[in-house]
């Protein structure tokens, strides 16, 4: 097996299945109206002061703490305020306009929010006089919080490239601002007191309006509840589309989720000093893994990492679920000083023996079939068994493959020497290197199966090269079972083409030599009965007269046998001239003809095959579509006779049967070497394309 650099651009990436929508057009419109120089500029003085304004918070917090009561100082606001806009100003320094870094440049309000909530408080329990503007500081300290309603759900949903995911999610993201527009509204003007401190009212709230305390409590929940899952949701069927970098992007926030919720699980068990902690590290892990993922999302390798992370993560919930159960439990029944040494026990138990059936689920999920090669063997045959040619089973074996091994990329190159054709099929994008299996067949080089190589320079395990090799040799197998199937039809298409080519020689033969002589004949025969009917011999006139009429006959049947073994039009006016007369006549539809170069050099069978196509198309279109325009055009293109028949009418049914006509067409299509497919047209109608090859190759 060989290592080779990067593989060479067979196709591009397949598109989504959907077109991104933008986020909402006013945000997209001014970032792009702002320079670039600005926007970082901005970026950078918004995130300094709200570094600045979160550090100068902690010490200020002390000194009002000493002199008056507040609550608890959260140092998730302080992780909010600092690291947050850090790395939002980080990332728009890479990504101007990209609206990811502006979303998390949002909690660099967090500080001023925070310093005015103190500065309100200082002026109404520490000073002795009002302080300056002191009620406008406890105006903001009462819906200062409210920011966040929309930041989180927003940044799941236009991670990473700034784009929702589809245009259906543009309503939901458009609920989730108006919410949470409402949401702050009712917080600016609700009575109550501000977060730091409950001696603190706001003072500009609306007396008697209790009900805009409920509209906060309840945009807050709609936001961060109902919001947060359809969120989450986009994100999932974002992950799903995703190929590429723009997955591993997306595998870098999963990362960064999975360590706060691990982070927040260890929050509830912890003593309550520690709880604070956990919780502002596992907030500082999204930001972390959104900034790896969009200025470094090579950095390190993100798959090993969130498989770790997983299995960890899974193993916390289920021990610290089963730890308390056992406690409780078993401190309800028997309460001992045994009951925390048995839990423990039990515990230790499961975790030596759940973490290997952990581990096997998540590797499942995120390799495939890694370390199983007969399951990725059986899924691989599974796979190509319903295929009914060789190139189609080709392409569902790599698909296969790569789908069972979690592979971003992989490629079958074959050089099929019996007939000089090459084959390749490929799934996925080309990556920055992949290896090459070689695969042979009776004895005979087939090609190689090239397979790309994972983020990060994962080595493969033994078992994924014994898989890999045993599919290398099935794809060898096809690929030979294909040369076959490519040399029987190019073997069809040559005898096709000689039976049409002296189908040709033997109609100008028959009809330029034959059928005149024996018109000749005729003719003198009945010279010779009038001759002998003058000499008196009306017997041997009559018998002249009967062989002359047989004559006559014999050359009317031999006219359609002429005219049986071609078209004789073709050979009247040409394809071209033929081409033109299938569509003359016609007042409803309107027809209209296109024809390029080349069409006066093809050999006789495509000749026959084209004006028959074009034939039966027509008239298909003419009997049953309703159309009102019809367009036939035809041009050689690339060794190739394009032919297309295009109509407006009312298109193909929901459940077209195969008829006579169109197996004809096909089946003509494919003697030459050809094919011919039917497709609804844009708009309205049905397209009918046949590619035939115009004899440049075997000559």
């Amino acid at each position: 097996m060989t290592t080779q650099p990067v593989p060479p651009p067979l196709g591009a990436c397949p598109p989504d299945r959907r077109p991104p929508a933008r986020v909402p057009a006013w945000i997209r419109a001014l970032l792009l109206r702002i320079p670039e120089s600005r926007l970082i500029v901005f970026a950078g003085v918004s995130a300094t002061v709200g570094i600045a304004t979160t550090a100068a918070y902690v010490p200020a917090y002390h000194w009002v703490a000493e002199r008056t009561e507040l609550r608890p100082m959260s140092w998730g606001d302080v992780v909010l305020g600092s690291a947050w806009p850090l790395i939002g100003a980080l990332i728009v320094r890479g990504r101007p306009r990209n609206p990811v870094g502006w979303l998390l440049l949002v909690p660099a309000t967090l500080g001023p929010y925070l310093l005015l909530s103190l500065y309100a408080v200082s002026s109404a329990r520490i000073s002795a006089d009002p302080l300056p503007g002191a009620d406008f500081a406890a105006w903001v300290g009462a819906w200062g919080f409210a920011q966040y309603f929309v930041v989180v759900p927003l940044l799941l949903m236009v991670f990473p490239d700034g784009y929702l995911t589809g245009p259906r999610w543009r309503f939901p993201a458009y609920g989730i601002c108006v919410v949470a527009a409402i949401a702050l509204f009712g917080a600016m003007f609700r009575d109550g007191s501000i977060d730091i401190s409950e001696d603190v009212h706001n003072p500009w709230a609306v007396p008697g309006a209790w009900w805009l305390g409920y509209l906060t409590l309840v945009g807050a929940f709609a936001t961060l509840g109902p919001g947060l899952v359809t969120a989450v949701v986009s994100l999932v069927v974002r992950t799903r589309r995703a190929v590429g970098v723009q997955r591993i992007q997306l595998q870098w926030l999963l990362l960064g989720g999975l360590m706060l919720g691990a982070n927040m699980l260890l929050a509830l068990v912890v003593p309550d000093p520690g709880q604070d902690l956990f919780f502002a590290v596992g907030l500082l892990s999204p930001p972390v893994g959104i900034a790896v993922a969009m200025l470094r999302h090579r950095l390190f390798d993100v798959v090993l990492v969130l498989n770790r992370t997983i299995v960890y993560v899974v193993l916390t919930a289920v021990l610290v679920g089963v730890y308390t159960a056992l406690v409780l439990g078993v401190g309800r029944v028997a309460p001992t000083s045994t009951s925390g040494i048995l839990a423990v026990a039990v515990v230790a138990l499961l975790a030596a023996t759940g973490r290997s059936a952990v581990q096997v689920a998540v590797d499942r999920w995120l390799f495939g079939h890694r370390h199983d090669p007969y399951a990725v063997l059986a899924r691989v045959g599974r796979q190509v068994a319903p295929a009914s040619e060789p190139d189609e089973a080709l392409q569902r074996l790599v698909d296969a493959l790569r789908r069972a091994l979690r592979l971003p990329y992989a490629a079958f190159h074959s050089h099929l020497p019996q007939h000089g054709a090459a084959l390749r099929v490929e799934s996925g994008c080309p990556v920055a290197g992949w290896r090459a299996v070689p695969a042979s067949s009776l004895g005979r080089d087939m090609g190689e199966l090239r397979v790309g190589l994972r983020p990060g320079g994962e080595r493969w395990t033994p078992e994924e090269y014994a898989a890999i090799e045993e599919v290398a040799a099935r794809a060898a197998t096809l690929a030979y079972a294909a040369g076959l199937v490519t040399d029987v039809a190019r073997s069809r298409a040559r005898i096709v083409v000689a039976r049409e080519e002296e189908r040709r020689r033997l109609r100008a033969d028959l009809h330029d030599g034959v059928g005149p002589a024996l018109a000749g004949a005729a003719h003198q025969l009945d010279a010779l009965a009038r001759r002998i009917a003058a000499a008196g011999e009306p017997d041997l006139a009559d018998r002249a007269r009967g062989v002359r009429d047989r004559l006559r006959q014999t050359v009317t049947d031999l006219r359609s046998v002429v005219h049986g073994l071609r078209p004789p039009i073709l050979d009247q006016l040409g394809l071209a001239g033929a081409l033109r007369d299938v569509v003359a006549g016609y007042e409803t539809p309107r027809c209209t003809v296109e024809l390029g170069p080349g069409l006066d050099e093809l050999p006789a069978a495509v000749e026959v095959a084209a004006y028959a196509i074009a034939a039966e198309a027509v008239s298909n279109a003419v009997r049953h579509s309703a159309a009102s325009e019809l367009r036939l055009s035809a041009a050689v293109v690339d060794a190739k006779l394009r032919l297309e028949i295009r109509d407006n009418g009312r298109g193909l049914p929901a459940h077209p049967a195969a008829g006579v006509g169109l197996r004809s067409m096909g089946e003509r299509a494919d003697e030459v070497g050809g094919r011919m497919e039917i497709l609804p047209a844009p708009g309205g109608g049905v397209v009918v394309r046949a590619s035939l090859p115009d004899g440049s190759e075997r000559s």
